[in-house]
């Protein structure tokens, strides 16, 4: 528990929470893209749930925080598909419009649920689908959704995965985004996605991620921070990502926005019904970084 208040202080400190909270904004906002297609492809079905969302009260009357469980996987094809490299809670305060989101560390060490091992955070999803190793069929999380409840104390109510290839293609869809380094990144245990024989290596500066490039550049921890360095880079990523959303919005591009829905189509896992995702997206899209 010490350990995670300390993660959760540093990330303060470097304020990356309002990326993080744009990332959620985007991932509810693209899984909302997904049930609005498919109601566009099943319109009796969708009729009754959107009529069932404007009659009946909130699902959220109680104004009860909600908690909402966000993972990142490699998934299929990557070494490792099912760990979790991305690991973050969304507590959502609906009396005070506030939201508290605490990072995990992918390398902190837990004792195993119902077992006497320990093992990192991050194998705990993999541990509960032993049975496959494809991404879409992996739909069981209890393992680390109890893990995560038991450090915390707090009920988690719903769970997000998505996976990198989704991500890459999402980038992809976008038109690629740019990024601003400080400093020169060197990362010798990765290579260029676009020539294998070369490490990864980015100068200092201005730089146009692709997909497969930003795939990479979040993977990478090469770096005496290790998964806080890796947690960083993320953040520079969701920024990118955020900005490219936001001149999305601007012009409200259904073609794109449709483009990208196909692309993360199976990507992505989620307990979540429309009627919910459609509350929530509403409730906390106007949320100012000072309440983060």
């Amino acid at each position: 528990m010490l350990k995670i208040k300390f993660f959760v202080k540093l990330r303060r400190m470097k304020n990356p929470l309002n990326s993080i909270f744009s990332w959620i904004l985007i991932i509810l906002g693209l899984c909302l893209v997904s049930f609005l297609v498919w109601g566009v492809n099943h319109p009796a079905e969708f009729a009754i749930n959107s009529e069932k969302a404007t009659e009946s009260s909130s699902a959220f009357s109680s104004k009860e925080p909600v908690n909402i469980l966000f993972l990142g996987v490699p998934g299929d094809g990557s070494r490792g598909a099912l760990l979790t490299d991305s690991i973050f809670l969304a507590h959502l305060n609906f009396n005070q419009k506030k939201i508290l989101i605490i990072s995990f560390p992918r390398d902190l060490w837990v004792q195993v649920p119902h077992g006497s091992q320990n093992e990192k955070i991050n194998a705990l999803y993999s541990l509960s689908n032993k049975n496959t190793t494809s991404f879409i069929k992996a739909t069981s999380y209890n393992l680390i959704q109890g893990k995560i409840e038991a450090i915390t104390g707090l009920k988690i109510n719903y769970v997000i995965i998505f996976d990198l290839q989704g991500f890459g293609k999402v980038v992809d869809a976008l038109g690629g985004i740019n990024i601003f380094l400080d400093k020169e990144m060197i990362d010798p245990q990765l290579t260029n996605p676009h020539d294998t024989s070369e490490i990864f290596d980015l100068s200092a500066g201005w730089h146009y991620l692709d997909g497969a490039t930003a795939i990479k550049f979040i993977r990478t921890r090469y770096a005496p921070s290790g998964d806080f360095y890796r947690m960083d880079n993320q953040h520079i990523i969701i920024a990118a990502l955020r900005e490219k959303i936001n001149q999305l919005s601007n012009v409200w591009n259904l073609m794109t926005w449709f483009k990208i829905w196909q692309s993360i189509s199976n990507h992505y896992i989620a307990n979540l019904d429309f009627n919910t995702l459609w509350e929530l997206f509403n409730l906390f899209k106007n949320v100012k970084s000072n309440q983060i």
